[in-house]
């Protein structure tokens, strides 16, 4: 019989024996749990900061504006603890591994930072960002898990920095196995911390021992969360603070520098017609309204499908250059509808963008395979968006179409 573990039971009971293949059953019940809950949380909160963003687009008094700052900045907080939480429990829980596939560092980069500048613009930082020309071009990595360790490292450093400016340098130096070193580091003006409180910054669980919890509200797990992630790709996170001089995180890991002549299809720019129309694939009818307004206010011309058969209905009807694609849905899934999407001639070699409540680097790989050319992540922000849509569009974003 297989080797079973014991399942804890009331006293003057038998213990009922657990098999490997139970456990691989309940590992895989747990992933699930873990994938539905994260995406029946985010997908309100997607729809509660889209609004929130249309709404400063209108015109408000300056009590009102605070008024949905302070809302934003709640909705934010709650994002971010739950993202860190269940990432966090899926990795020590070993539910959730990591998937390599080839990335651009430097664009990786300018993401990450240009989706956190309005937040720190609002609190009166500058942020900058300073990259190595030694950067590869393109890497062999977990582009998700790296963008997750410097998103962590961002929002603490805007969370705990008063005023004065946070620096974010990004250099690369050989490896002694011929990969490169990719070290971040993310320089901020704050307060500083007690070295002897540095070591149980990345203490995981209650954040009673943490000496940034009595200053901020959320879950303490962010610092505890990049720790594991960094370590479990073979590199490392590292602190020096000192009170009143600031702070100074770093992280480092291995990857492979690639030929930039052979990007992955996730990273490929099929060239588009210079015209700006644009199908949304969403089955939620706030995200529909969401993301139809935000970008007809920008000039394009939107056409929603709620459902998969909707969408392909649409793609043999007309002509499109850029889909926006939901994955999760009724029906047939987004990934499922960009696979019979590509056989329609006149959408072969159309750029596809992935939108989900699920950024794990699994669904990124399943994303790649089925033929999507990039990645947002839900909830979608603004900036983000618009750089993602101009990197796929022969026109940049705000000019113009042609009549």
């Amino acid at each position: 019989m297989a080797t079973a573990e014991l399942l804890a039971v009331p006293e003057n009971q038998n213990p009922v024996p657990i098999s490997h293949t139970d456990n691989h059953n309940v590992d895989r019940i747990k992933r699930n749990f873990l994938a539905n809950l994260n995406h029946e949380l985010r997908t309100p909160l997607t729809g509660i900061l889209g609004m929130l963003d249309l709404l400063t687009e209108t015109p408000l008094s300056e009590e009102q504006l605070d008024y949905v700052s302070s809302s934003r900045s709640c909705a934010e907080l709650l994002l971010e603890s739950l993202t860190n939480a269940i990432e966090y429990s899926s990795l020590t829980s070993g539910a959730s591994g990591h998937t390599y596939s080839e990335f651009r560092p430097a664009e990786m980069l300018q993401a990450a930072v240009a989706a956190r500048e309005p937040k720190a613009r609002s609190r009166g930082l500058h942020l900058s960002l300073l990259l190595d020309p030694q950067l590869p071009e393109v890497a062999l990595s977990d582009p998700h898990r790296v963008r997750q360790v410097l998103d962590v490292l961002l929002s603490n450093a805007i969370k705990f920095t008063v005023t004065g400016e946070i620096e974010v340098i990004a250099s690369a130096a050989p490896h002694i196995d011929g990969r490169v070193w990719l070290t971040v580091s993310v320089r901020d003006s704050g307060p500083g911390i007690e070295p002897c409180h540095l070591p149980t910054l990345f203490s995981g669980g209650s954040g009673i021992e943490n000496p940034l919890s009595a200053h901020s509200p959320g879950l303490k797990v962010g610092l505890p969360l990049a720790k594991q992630i960094t370590e479990a790709m073979g590199g490392n996170l590292r602190v020096e603070s000192y009170p009143g001089q600031g702070s100074l995180f770093t992280f480092s890991i291995p990857v492979s520098a690639k030929a930039s002549e052979t990007p992955s299809p996730l990273l490929e720019q099929p060239t588009v017609a210079t015209s700006r129309r644009i199908l949304v694939v969403e089955d939620n009818s706030v995200a529909q309204r969401f993301m139809k307004t935000l970008l007809e206010r920008r000039g394009f011309d939107v056409t929603i499908a709620p459902h998969g058969e909707a969408a392909l209905n649409a793609a043999q009807n007309a002509t499109f250059h850029v889909v926006l694609m939901d994955l999760q849905m009724p029906g047939i899934d987004g990934l499922e509808t960009t696979r019979r999407m590509r056989q329609i001639p006149s959408m072969a070699a159309v750029p596809i963008i992935a939108c989900t409540a699920n950024p794990s680097s699994e669904v990124w790989a399943d994303c790649t395979a089925a033929g999507m050319n990039d990645f947002l992540s839900k909830p979608v922000s603004k900036s983000e968006l618009f750089t993602v849509l101009d990197r796929h569009s022969a026109t940049k974003i705000g000019v113009p179409s042609p009549n």
